[in-house]
């Protein structure tokens, strides 16, 4: 059973802050929301580290959006559901492509200048896609996005940017989310920000496993803090695993974009051998899931640790121009990737799950709304298209806006009148936690056991590990590290037994046991909290 609240705690007691608008997260669903709140009222944005470390700045490839007159939304539309296996919310992915094309023209009025090519956007193409619609920006398509916006929302006198903030739980009264508890990591101490708009824009949950893209932050607190306070969570199941990561033995994992292939790059095994043609008609460009299984197929039978992605057939000049970031790192590691081939392994990459909303951003809770990665309106159906995830974040943001845009003359409560505390004696378990060792146990079993291919015993095996951990929620005294853990426990938790309960291969989602699609399973598992506590687990079937 989870807690309501991870900490004890009297509002009264507390140091609290009050704005028209919270946004917990600052990647580019959080400052897009942000900007656009800013019209309406007095918007804080609270981070968990600095406003630049999240997984928008990690993003190579660039945004997805029809702007070409040799495309068509049509193509687009139809693009995504192929790539969601059968379970896309169809009504969400008309509206993000659709509306997508606006919300990039907002980008580049910011200032935003993605890479041209004469007088013309240059577009690639990245897997799964039937025409070229990627903008990018050299291959630092994130950062120059996450910076933009950095510069709009520091330049707004309306909008507040507070770092170093660790939200602990959502709170909440009499059924409205009403603002967030957090830790001050610089002052050590919880305050209270209240708010009659929460926004929760955190993203996904990456750092659940060992092998990773995502940035440190990736913990999966929203859809964790969400989920206690009585939130749908929905499709936890589907995660999306990123075909090509470099992985050194000493450093960062570096992911090396789908726009590398989608320039031409070329899958090799130890052989040098282009194998992806024996896997899928697109070969090196199919979807992720289909990439990511014939590579681990290819290193299981091979007893290799990696393959290989081979640029050098491009050219030395056009390398250095096109992936100039993904060049100089790589050049610290002593390979030339004009000459080199790129060693390369499958590695967590993007939350298809999370909380569960409408196309306008509400979740069941009043006043609560979510965009982004930590959200699911069903856009990205089992597996997400590549170079969705900005559009998706701009779109869906600009949307909640509108929700509150046109409701906020209907909310009368006054935060600041609000008694809320938590005061319940647990008992912590008899525990020798090592938060560390914990944490790393914990992402390797995630890796291995529900990671890229899954059955019931891996499963199964994963979730005995988990419930041997409950006790760390009777832990009341704990730091940052220690509400991640637990954060990721109950992701981790939701998210096996998610994969457990669904005996079918559909997308991100692969059970070995159960290898195929099956049309009983085009649906949803939706996850929440009863009042009293108990866990219940509802089914939605697939009928757009």
């Amino acid at each position: 059973m989870f807690p309501r609240y991870l900490v004890n705690f009297n509002l009264s007691e507390l140091e609290t802050r009050t704005s028209d608008f919270l946004i917990i997260g600052g990647g580019v669903a959080g400052l897009f929301t942000a900007v656009k709140l800013a019209s309406l009222g007095e918007v804080t944005v609270i981070t968990k580290l600095s406003l630049d470390e999240c997984n928008t700045s990690y993003a190579q490839g660039g945004i997805a959006s029809v702007i070409s007159e040799d495309d068509s939304t049509l193509l687009h539309v139809e693009d995504t559901l192929q790539a969601g296996a059968g379970i896309c919310n169809e009504k969400a992915v008309k509206i993000l492509v659709e509306e997508g094309p606006s919300r990039v023209r907002e980008l580049i009025r910011m200032g935003l200048d993605f890479d041209r090519t004469n007088q013309n956007y240059a577009l690639g193409r990245e897997g799964a896609h039937s025409k070229d619609r990627v903008l990018h920006v050299g291959d630092c398509t994130g950062r120059a996005i996450q910076k933009v916006l950095m510069d709009t929302v520091i330049s707004n006198k309306k909008i507040n940017i507070v770092e170093n903030l660790f939200v602990i739980d959502l709170l909440t009264d009499r059924d409205r989310c009403v603002g967030a508890l957090v830790l001050n990591l610089e002052k050590n101490r919880i305050e209270a920000y209240l708010s009659k708009y929460v926004v929760l824009a955190t993203g996904g949950m990456g750092q659940l496993f060992n092998r990773t893209s995502n940035s440190d932050v990736a913990t999966g607190d929203g859809a964790a803090m969400a989920y206690r306070a009585g939130a749908e969570v929905m499709d936890l199941e589907f995660f999306q695993f990123h075909p090509t990561v470099f992985y050194p033995t000493k450093g960062k994992p570096f992911l090396i974009s789908e726009a590398v292939r989608g320039a031409g790059g070329i899958l090799r095994n130890e052989d040098e051998e282009q194998f992806m043609i024996h896997y899928h008609p697109m070969a090196d460009l199919g979807p992720r899931d289909v990439v990511t299984r014939a590579i681990t197929s290819v290193l299981r039978k091979t007893k290799t640790n990696s393959i290989y992605l081979d640029l050098r057939h491009m050219g030395e000049d056009y390398i250095k121009k096109r992936f100039p970031n993904i060049y100089c790192t790589l050049k610290d590691y002593n390979i030339d990737i004009t000459k080199d081939l790129i060693p390369v392994v499958p590695a967590a990459h993007y939350t298809m799950g999370g909380v569960k909303t409408n196309v306008f951003g509400e979740t069941n809770i009043k006043g609560l709304y979510a965009a982004g990665e930590v959200a699911c309106n069903g856009v990205n159906g089992a597996n997400r298209l590549a170079s969705n995830s900005l559009l998706e974040g701009l779109v869906f943001g600009e949307r909640v806006v509108r929700k509150i845009k046109s409701d906020r003359e209907k909310v009368s409560f006054q935060p600041s009148s609000m008694e809320i505390k938590c005061l319940e004696t647990v008992d912590a378990a008899d525990l020798e936690l090592d938060i560390p060792a914990v944490r790393a146990m914990l992402k390797e079993i995630m890796f291995s056991r529900v990671g890229i291919i899954r059955s019931q015993e891996s499963l199964q095996s994963a979730l005995d590990f988990i419930s041997e951990y409950e006790g760390i929620f009777g832990n009341k005294d704990l730091n940052q590290k220690g509400f991640e853990l637990m954060n990721m426990f109950l992701a981790a938790a939701i998210t096996a037994k998610a994969a457990l309960m669904r005996e079918e291969s559909r997308g991100g989602h692969f059970r070995q046991d159960f290898p195929s699609q099956r049309k009983k399973w085009r649906g949803h598992l939706v996850f929440s909290l009863s009042r009293e506590r108990r866990e219940e687990v509802n089914w939605i079937e697939t009928t757009w």
